[in-house]
């Protein structure tokens, strides 16, 4: 009895690191998305930008992922609450400046739009100053 006690815990145990050991963290579910997105699987990218989401909130190129798939699916509200995710995590995420300005633009929101591209320019802008004194 205490044999068959033991070899059940050890069994429980095995189980409990294996499932540790196979969960992805949440970068890692990004860059599975990424690796969908290369091969248009849509839907399961999106599983995986919101399991990403879901281990870290804050995981400003999660919410970034998704914001794309949901332009791509024509559901422009929630791509908006996406990209501005993104820019209250990272406001110096240039790229998310421009996906909403696009994302308005597919609104039919052109003032928005030029609103968020301009931003998105003047980051870029300070972005690639700040790289070419680097490099010099």
């Amino acid at each position: 009895m205490t044999r068959r006690f033991l070899k059940l815990q050890l069994l429980v145990l095995l189980v409990l690191i294996l499932t540790q050991c196979s969960e992805k963290n949440s970068n890692e579910y990004v860059e599975e998305g990424l690796q969908l997105l290369s091969q248009e699987q849509y839907s399961s990218a999106s599983k995986s930008f919101l399991r990403a989401i879901e281990k870290d909130p804050k995981n400003a190129e999660g919410h970034y992922g998704l914001g794309g798939i949901y332009n791509y699916q024509k559901k422009y509200e929630d791509a908006e609450r996406a990209f501005k995710s993104v820019l209250e995590i990272d406001p110096t995420h240039h790229n998310a400046w421009y996906s909403l300005g696009y994302t308005y633009e597919l609104m039919g929101k052109k003032e928005e739009a030029e609103e968020y591209y301009k931003k998105y320019r003047r980051l870029k802008g300070q972005i690639d100053s700040l790289m070419s004194q680097e490099k010099h």
